[in-house]
């Protein structure tokens, strides 16, 4: 069957029903085939909006993580809307935890590159070191991915409607109930002593790097060797002045006489 010139469908109306399947049937029940059945199209059709699957799943990402964006306001503060943009990241992940997997992969898909981008603008129109901005950015997205992940495996733990006696949980069971932070407790800690750690790490890091470059000592300059010939010519040279001396000292004699 020929495409049709125009679109049946809407790149947006595409994207909603692709995360549907996502999140209902999981990231592997996605496919053209599958996504054409949904939106009761052929599947020819979705290829007016995307080349492929890989496709796909980054407009589909990008529709989850759609409050995640370069900072939105010129007054707000880096370090205010940076772990803001975690917290939102974090959300949207445990929303859709399917896209966790295909989070990982986002340098390589391209997922958010223009956010990234502008981000990294504004960080150093704020003042932010250069060497600081990439750790701490990393930092902040591999906190909300690994914060996200351990959310929805403690949510499915919770949901699980087996029920334990108590007496036989094991230690970890026992703390798990006991803990004095959630998750989301947690989260907060964490994001609130993160930017002080790489800044301090970047500038340690700098500081040694510096030192050792001050400190290096000087490199030696090897001594010359002194080879047999010239040892044995500095010793005729002395023998040869003293002879000359003596053929002097008796020229003069003679004369005398």
């Amino acid at each position: 069957m020929a495409r049709p010139k125009v679109p049946l469908i809407s790149r947006r109306k595409a994207l909603e029903a692709a995360l549907g399947i996502i999140d209902n049937e999981g990231l592997k029940a996605l496919s053209i085939r599958r996504l054409g059945e949904v939106m009761n199209v052929n599947g020819a059709s979705l290829y007016h909006h995307f080349t492929g699957k890989d496709e796909i799943l980054v407009g589909v990402t990008q529709l989850a993580l759609a409050d995640v964006t370069a900072p939105r306001s010129e007054t707000d503060s880096w370090r205010v809307w940076l772990p803001l943009n975690a917290y939102r990241t974090r959300q949207a992940l445990i929303a859709h935890p399917e896209l966790i997997s295909v989070m990982l992969r986002r340098v390589p898909l391209g997922i958010g590159s223009a956010e990234v981008e502008a981000s990294v603008a504004r960080l150093r129109a704020e003042g932010v070191e250069m060497s600081v901005i990439a750790p701490l950015m990393e930092s902040f997205e591999l906190l909300a991915i690994s914060s996200a992940l351990q959310a929805v495996g403690g949510a499915k733990t919770a949901a699980d409607p087996t029920e334990v006696d108590p007496a036989e949980d094991s230690m970890y069971e026992q703390a798990q109930r006991a803990r004095g932070l959630s998750n989301d407790e947690l989260f907060e800690v964490v994001c609130a002593s993160l930017i002080a750690s790489v800044e301090s790490a970047v500038h340690l890091k700098e500081a040694r790097a510096s030192r050792d470059t001050t400190t290096s000592p000087a490199p030696v300059t090897p001594a010359k060797r002194t080879t047999r010939s010239s040892r044995g010519a500095t010793a005729r040279k002395p023998a040869a002045a003293s002879a000359r001396s003596r053929r002097d000292a008796s020229s003069r004699s003679g004369r005398a006489d």
